[in-house]
């Protein structure tokens, strides 16, 4: 009985006042209806699980393994204060982006339409350009070079830079096959190198100290270089994916937002500790760290670990992971791009092709050159939308409070 679910107990205890027989309960256990209940209990944890993971994988691009380390380095002491500024806008904020897509029940329209009809076309422009050739998958094509450099340190970035925007063009036509291998490959594997770095390089250092006066510098270094993950604009259009797979995976809403929650918490905690683990990283080797690239930062600190051996694991993992993301960017802006602004009059060739060039051209400004152009946008424009999302999930519970309380 210990070993059972509360749940589970109540029918089982009911059984055992109105029998009194031990054998009559053993019965009951092997009764079909208590199997169906195991069997319930089961798939709900498996789904749990795999969404949460989902949600992991999600948020958790090229531009994750760089600023978290980088927020470290440059902490001076305060790398927990650090730590829990690049917390919030890394994690709470694009949860609250997937609690609002949730609300919404994944209809971008009805979510961007609150800043007027027009936004519906215009915001999710800027957003899927900020995210495609423009900003984050030509830092993903910089972020891959960074990693490949630990195997093959003569290659040029324009040359590296055409060669992925061949890979990704050819991959992005057969995205649905590759980006489903890619990734349930991709997670374990991380998260196994992640942790084989984090546990060596913390093992035998010693950390730093932390400064007994609070420098708010830290916290704030902190916040904005969690607006550079970008996650709260991936949330907005990853999440429907993820909603989808719910609404189909369960048979009650009440389910649905149980399994939700769950989920979130457990993909939110995950990112939490690796990001801690890598401001941690960031801190402790902040003096060898010093003049290196921000997007081989955790190469150097994987070479001084573990040794050289871990170089060409490290490497093919952060290209992988990079990969991955990119295919998943390009088709996105692709898409829009054929869809929205070419309206259907070219084929999705055109379209990737007009995607790449751009990123190409974009990536040659490399790592440094690109954050010089989107910090000051995000600076500005995060916080706004930011706003836009605690708005939208206050509208929603003004707008149907008995609704959304019978829902959460």
């Amino acid at each position: 009985m210990q070993n059972i679910p509360n749940h589970f107990k109540t029918p089982i205890l009911q059984v055992i006042e109105e029998s009194g027989s031990g054998h009559d309960v053993l019965a009951f256990s092997k009764s079909k209806n208590l199997n169906c209940e195991i069997d319930k209990y089961m798939k709900n944890k498996t789904l749990i699980l795999s969404t949460g993971l989902a949600m992991f994988s999600m948020f958790f691009g090229s531009g994750n393994l760089v600023f978290p380390v980088l927020v470290g380095k440059i902490s001076e002491g305060h790398y927990l204060l650090a730590a829990i500024g690049f917390l919030l806008t890394g994690v709470l904020v694009p949860f609250l982006g997937v609690l609002a897509m949730f609300l919404f029940e994944g209809d971008q329209k009805s979510f961007f339409s609150r800043l007027g009809k027009s936004a519906t076309f215009w915001f999710p422009l800027f957003a899927l350009s900020l995210m495609g050739p423009f900003g984050v998958l030509a830092r993903c094509i910089t972020v891959a070079h960074g990693a490949f450099k630990m195997v093959a340190p003569n290659l040029t970035l324009w040359l590296f830079s055409v060669i992925s925007c061949s890979v990704i063009f050819i991959l992005t036509l057969y995205k649905n096959k590759i980006v489903s291998i890619l990734g349930s490959f991709l997670t374990p594997v991380l998260l196994i190198s992640l942790t084989a770095i984090t546990y060596y390089g913390l093992k035998g250092a010693s950390l730093p100290t932390t400064a007994a006066i609070i420098e708010w510098n830290s916290f704030k270094q902190g916040l904005l270089q969690g607006y550079q993950t970008m996650d709260l604009l991936a949330s907005f259009f990853f999440s429907t994916f993820i909603i989808k797979h719910l609404q189909e995976s369960q048979t009650g809403l009440k389910q649905s937002i149980a399994v939700f929650m769950k989920s979130s918490l457990l993909g939110a905690s995950l990112l939490s500790v690796i990001y801690v683990a890598l401001v941690i990283l960031g801190a402790i080797y902040a003096p060898q760290l010093a003049g290196v690239p921000s997007q081989e930062m955790l190469n150097r600190i994987a070479i001084l670990s573990l040794g050289s051996w871990a170089a060409p694991i490290l490497s093919t993992t952060v290209i992988l992971a990079c990969l991955t993301t990119a295919i998943v960017l390009t088709s996105l802006f692709a898409d829009f791009t054929r869809k929205e602004i070419l309206k259907g009059q070219y084929g999705e060739s055109t379209s990737l092709a007009i995607t790449l060039i751009i990123a190409f051209f974009v990536s040659t400004l490399e790592f440094s050159g690109i954050m010089l152009v989107l910090s000051p946008i995000l600076e500005y424009t995060y916080p706004a939308l930011i706003l836009l999302t605690v708005i939208n999930i206050f509208h929603k519970w003004a707008d149907h409070p008995q609704s959304l309380n019978r829902k959460l």
